[in-house]
């Protein structure tokens, strides 16, 4: 069950970087674009450590499908990122991991994972818990979050990255792997600078940072790598589909990170905690947690 404790230390630990996202996209970062090419150039502190840390594969398949599945994940977290901006992170997270339906179907064409009715019946358990936690009440009244749409297109395109990952672990090292995904980031995330409007919003952004801000990020990127390496160790020695499903338990490390912020230092981060939200939220979340438990059995 090695795998397993890998598994799990990744959303754990990415709960952390979502709390970080939506404390910057609050307060500090307003782009979802500009705020990506942050992240992806702090990425490069990440590339200096693997590089100085572990020997790197180089071999041709496993660099261009690395960067393929990088780009994917730059794409995923844009429309994440935009997510955030307008949503709670703890109704926006749950929705990301809906990528767990897209994981065990695209296993099945691609990587001739096969899963049966029970897992069927996961799918169905995560849309239901999905579509309850998407719920967001507005004038007394429940109607469904408006940025589903930008969750479910970073949902799919995260579940196709991890499935590509896998395959290219056939190739290269988990070492390899995550160096040439932070490449991808480092190399493809700057170039949305070339944008008059997006450069316009970064240099803005970038003029109001203060130490604080700067620490934030670096932090970030540091969890974020660790996270990575665990998520990718836990690809290559096991399931794919077992692996996002353990995964998929990161709306309940942030719910816990939301729940303890907001009523510890509501300034920072505040969400809404009335009982009738905490209650659906714990509704949905133990659906979209037996969903992933089902598909992942």
């Amino acid at each position: 069950m090695e795998w397993f404790i890998f598994a799990l230390i990744a959303p754990f630990l990415w709960a952390f970087n979502n709390v970080i996202d939506k404390f910057l996209l609050d307060k500090h970062i307003k782009g979802p674009i500009a705020y990506q090419v942050l992240i992806s150039l702090f990425n490069g502190i990440s590339v200096i450590i693997i590089l100085s840390m572990a020997s790197i594969s180089t071999n041709f398949y496993g660099f261009i499908l690395g960067i393929i599945s990088s780009i994917l994940g730059v794409i995923a977290v844009i429309f994440y990122n935009r997510s955030l901006i307008d949503e709670e992170a703890s109704r926006v997270i749950p929705l990301v991991y809906i990528s767990s339906i897209f994981v065990p179907i695209l296993a099945y064409i691609f990587l001739g994972e096969v899963f049966n009715f029970q897992k069927y019946l996961g799918i169905i358990l995560i849309f239901i818990g999905g579509a309850l936690i998407s719920f967001k009440k507005i004038v007394k009244k429940w109607h469904f979050s408006p940025t589903v749409k930008f969750i479910l297109i970073s949902a799919f395109l995260w579940g196709a990255s991890s499935i590509i990952s896998k395959y290219t672990l056939g190739f290269i090292d988990y070492f390899s792997l995550t160096l040439w995904q932070l490449m991808g980031y480092l190399i493809f995330g700057p170039l949305f600078l070339l944008s008059k409007k997006v450069r316009t919003r970064f240099l803005n952004d970038v003029k109001r940072f203060n130490k604080k801000v700067f620490l934030l990020l670096v932090v970030n990127a540091l969890i974020y790598l660790i996270a990575l390496l665990s998520f990718l160790f836990a690809t290559s020695i096991g399931s794919v589909s077992l692996v996002y499903a353990v995964v998929s338990t990161q709306p309940f490390f942030i719910f816990t990170y939301m729940l303890i912020i907001t009523k510890m230092a509501p300034r920072i981060i505040k969400e809404e905690i009335d009982k009738s939200t905490i209650l659906l939220k714990i509704i949905a979340i133990c659906l979209i947690f037996l969903g992933t438990v089902f598909i992942g059995g």
